[in-house]
């Protein structure tokens, strides 16, 4: 990369700082992409609008696995063709990602040369302007034994007693929508995790804590507590 571009790449990242990216999934039950990061979660109401990221963060992705537990074919054939398209240095312009454009700085002029100098501009990324409300389970954590994030797949996994099969989540917001007595468990239980991962954890756990002190639970109105 040239030095140019590497100091319009930190400019540009220092203004659009979401962090890494941890992982990416298709949440079937709000049809849409998501990608998290570690500071953000984005939210991609199309397949193509992912293509609105800077070329980087697309080929940041191609390393990672697609979590799509719904195995939407949709979702999967994007993926390969990505991967595909990065590999041949992004020759299909339907899946090519963003690129930067020059654009000439205003009355400034390269004391080297007295050209004229530019700076890479990136378009805004196509993400959804709200987050959608994930539907989520009513009443279903009585036989909950514990909580813990996944290093992995970079979600919450809650565990049961029996054989009961375990419940992910991507999203802290997800919390929100949940019944008043499945945050009270939550809010009764400490999350465990590695110390790597003590920032995305207690995310969770203060979520939870939040709608617990302050009564949000699906079906509660939120004016009304404020």
């Amino acid at each position: 990369m040239p030095a140019e571009v590497q100091v319009d790449y930190l400019k540009y990242e220092k203004e659009n700082f979401h962090g890494k990216i941890l992982c990416w999934m298709f949440v079937k039950e709000i049809h849409c992409m998501t990608i998290k990061r570690e500071y953000d979660i984005q939210y991609f109401s199309s397949l193509l609008s992912i293509l609105s990221l800077p070329f980087y963060d697309v080929a940041a992705l191609t390393k990672l696995e697609l979590i799509n537990r719904s195995n939407y074919e949709g979702a999967t054939l994007f993926a390969r063709k990505r991967k595909m398209n990065k590999r041949t240095c992004w020759k299909d312009e339907l899946y090519k990602p963003q690129f930067p454009i020059y654009q000439q700085i205003k009355f400034t002029l390269d004391p080297l040369t007295n050209t004229s100098r530019y700076k890479l501009v990136y378009q805004p990324t196509k993400v959804m302007d709200k987050i959608p409300l994930m539907p989520m389970k009513q009443n279903f954590l009585e036989n909950m034994a514990l909580w813990c994030y996944d290093s992995d797949t970079h979600e919450v996994v809650i565990v049961f007693k029996d054989d009961i099969e375990n419940f992910c989540m991507l999203e802290p917001m997800w919390i929100l929508n949940m019944f008043a007595a499945d945050i009270t468990k939550l809010f009764r239980h400490g999350i465990f995790y590695e110390d790597k991962d003590t920032h995305q954890a207690l995310w969770f756990q203060r979520v939870a804590c939040f709608c617990y002190y302050h009564g949000i639970h699906a079906g509660s109105s939120w004016s009304e507590k404020h």
